[in-house]
């Protein structure tokens, strides 16, 4: 064991891993979206509208996908943001991918 140093896992994945349930996952972003979008956590339920109720643009969408992205390790398609028009359903996407990739 002298001189071997234990493998180190990027950060990026490290987060990830910390991540252990569904649960777990969706109050961490929960979370990171209230701080992004500016708005109380109470606004992020699964009907919020992402254009009306959290005033979601295409700048503001991107930069979120960016932080989402960079916070569990995914890659969101490019076109995500044309099919996601509510908060349930980017918790869904973020979900299905981060799974994915554990």
């Amino acid at each position: 064991m002298h001189g071997r140093r234990p493998a180190r896992l990027p950060l990026r994945r490290l987060r990830c891993l910390l991540v252990t349930t569904p649960a777990d996952l969706s109050e961490r972003l929960r979370a990171l979206s209230a701080e992004q979008l500016s708005v109380a956590p109470a606004q992020l339920h699964p009907d919020a509208l992402l254009s009306d109720d959290l005033a979601v643009d295409s700048l503001t969408a991107i930069e979120w996908g960016m932080t989402i992205e960079d916070a569990f390790g995914i890659s969101l398609p490019e076109d995500a943001w044309e099919h996601v028009t509510t908060y349930g359903r980017v918790d869904a996407l973020v979900l299905r991918l981060a799974t994915a990739q554990a």
